[in-house]
């Protein structure tokens, strides 16, 4: 039965002389490999005692359902996220404004018309909003290129960086929105 496989994996290896080689060499091999794998297929499972279920059971119990349970969510995940988000945002406002104005969409007189209608609390949200996105994205970007330099990358160098981000963030914000 093997043979056969064999001379035809033998035949399919034509004139390749290294293929050739190795498959006279590991001949003897193939019926080792073959007996350890119909062996392997009869075993039977072990069975289980009742003691052993109630240990399963318990530590199951005991385990968390998820990562969140396990992990204190850290001022770098919640940065990461507020990267990711800002970065996207301002991605698609740029573009949408592009295409918008591409495409023959309203032209500036119009807009600096309509939002001078606004309330002026909705024009300081809309601007904080804008420039927000925008500082807190260039000031983590650059945190970022600092970390690529293999600098900062201690625990409390970390914290120390993302709250200046914070904190820069707002405040070139507010002197944005004040202009």
């Amino acid at each position: 039965m093997y043979s056969t496989c064999f001379v035809h994996s033998f035949r399919a290896a034509g004139s390749s002389s290294l293929l050739r080689a190795s498959m006279t060499r590991n001949v003897g091999v193939l019926p080792v490999l073959m007996r350890n794998v119909r062996q392997n297929t009869t075993a039977t499972p072990r069975e289980t005692s009742p003691a052993h279920e109630e240990i399963l059971v318990s530590q199951r119990a005991k385990r968390p359902l998820s990562p969140f349970m396990i992990y204190k969510p850290q001022l770098t995940w919640y940065m990461s996220f507020g990267h990711r988000v800002t970065g996207a945002g301002l991605a698609v406002g740029l573009y949408g404004v592009a295409a918008s104005y591409a495409l023959g969409g309203p032209d500036s007189d119009t807009l600096v018309a309509a939002v001078s209608t606004l309330p002026q609390a909705v024009k300081l949200t809309g601007k904080f909003c804008i420039s927000y996105a925008f500082t807190y994205h260039v000031f983590n970007g650059i945190r970022h290129l600092i970390w690529d330099t293999s600098k900062g990358l201690t625990n409390k160098a970390v914290i120390r960086t993302g709250q200046t981000v914070l904190v820069l963030s707002t405040l070139s914000s507010l002197v944005l929105c004040m202009i």
